[in-house]
């Protein structure tokens, strides 16, 4: 597979990748919401729409956030580094 062509695709249709991912969230949560509960959850959470659903987007989210701060607090350097 040409895995350069796939992601100048992805890169070419942002906007069609964004609107199709956000879908997707929102089928997650209508799924979620629908799916029966049952009477003998483990945890009180579990008892909670769309909690884990809503906590892993969060959860992701700062993963990504914090990732991106200790790079670039650890890893950047002054632009005369080099120089």
């Amino acid at each position: 597979m040409d895995f350069v062509k796939y992601i100048d695709f992805l890169r070419r249709n942002m906007k069609t990748l964004k609107k199709v991912l956000i879908a997707y969230l929102v089928a997650v949560v209508i799924f979620d919401v629908v799916l029966p509960r049952g009477e003998h959850t483990h945890y009180w959470i579990d008892k909670v729409f769309a909690f884990w659903t809503a906590f892993s987007i969060v959860g992701c989210f700062l993963l990504i956030k914090i990732g991106k701060g200790i790079a670039h607090l650890f890893l950047s350097k002054d632009e005369d580094y080099y120089g």
